[in-house]
């Protein structure tokens, strides 16, 4: 029986910004089962975090990355 908690899907997203990882819903959903990833971007947004979006438009798909140089105070 595995007793380690599983983190927080903000967590998960916030770790992925902060490694510098470009991120969509396709990539969230793949890689950690996140779905409404565009909702859990506006409550970073809400708690300062200087979040760049980028829509693709072939197929509309919003990719987020944090802002150059944005270093955020809590984590």
């Amino acid at each position: 029986m595995n007793l380690t908690p599983k983190p927080s899907q903000i967590s998960t997203i916030k770790a992925d910004l902060l490694a510098g990882k470009a991120l969509n819903s396709v990539v969230a959903f793949e890689h950690h089962h996140i779905t409404r990833l565009a909702a859990l971007i506006e409550r970073l947004r809400g708690r300062g975090w200087l979040i760049d979006s980028t829509q693709d438009k072939g197929n509309g798909l919003a990719s987020y990355t944090l802002a150059d140089g944005f270093k955020p105070e809590e984590t």
